[in-house]
């Protein structure tokens, strides 16, 4: 069973704060959507949201996110008259889709942009914006199921075969295999077990976690 960052009961407003967020940053001030996103990963923002900050979840508006954003990303202090009033465009629920799915799937924001990039995100709007949200979930669940695993990709760009992994590292062929053909979440494994393949390939743990 899933553990949840924070309660359901915080969703709403948390989704509508990054999905406001992200409509300042492409409508208000016309950034490229992609390029927002990568900042708000790097600026740790995403992070309080992952770890269920109720300072993040519950007290910032759209417009506070995006200024923290830009600020802890260039080191300058932004201010905006805008006032915020804002319509369900795709770009809102873009935003608004990334922080219900990141909290449904407890992925990190990372993880989800790098196999669903924006671009991807914005042209589900057509067919998800008016399905149910267990819809959305079910797609974007479908890319992560057909997406290549980060371990096969890290162990293939070592030149390793899976038994050639198994030496190296110690870890078992049939635990291998499945944690690439993602029947068993890496995400969950033991720390013994991560730190032997990251040592095996040479690699940060964040490049085998999703």
């Amino acid at each position: 069973m899933t553990t949840h960052a924070y309660s359901q009961l915080y969703l709403s407003k948390a989704s509508r704060a990054v999905g406001n967020m992200l409509y300042d940053a492409v409508t208000g001030f016309g950034m490229n959507g992609t390029d927002f996103l990568k900042r708000f990963i790097q600026s740790d923002v995403a992070r309080q949201f992952e770890s269920g900050n109720p300072k993040y979840i519950a007290g910032k508006s759209g417009m506070e996110l995006f200024l923290e954003v830009m600020e802890k990303t260039t080191g300058e202090s932004y201010n905006s008259n805008l006032v915020e009033s804002y319509d369900r465009s795709p770009v809102y629920w873009v935003g608004w889709m990334l922080a219900h799915y990141q909290w449904h799937s407890c992925r990190t924001f990372k993880s989800i942009l790098d196999t669903v990039p924006y671009d991807d995100l914005l042209s589900l709007y057509g067919t998800l914006h008016e399905a149910d949200i267990q819809k959305s979930y079910e797609v974007l669940d479908a890319h992560f199921t057909n997406s290549e695993s980060k371990l096969k990709t890290a162990r293939k760009r070592c030149g390793l075969t899976q038994e050639g992994l198994a030496n190296e590292s110690g870890v078992s062929l049939n635990t291998i295999r499945a944690y690439e053909r993602k029947s068993k979440d890496l995400n969950k494994a033991q720390f013994d077990i991560v730190m032997r393949l990251t040592k095996a390939l040479k690699c940060e743990v964040s490049d085998l976690l999703e």
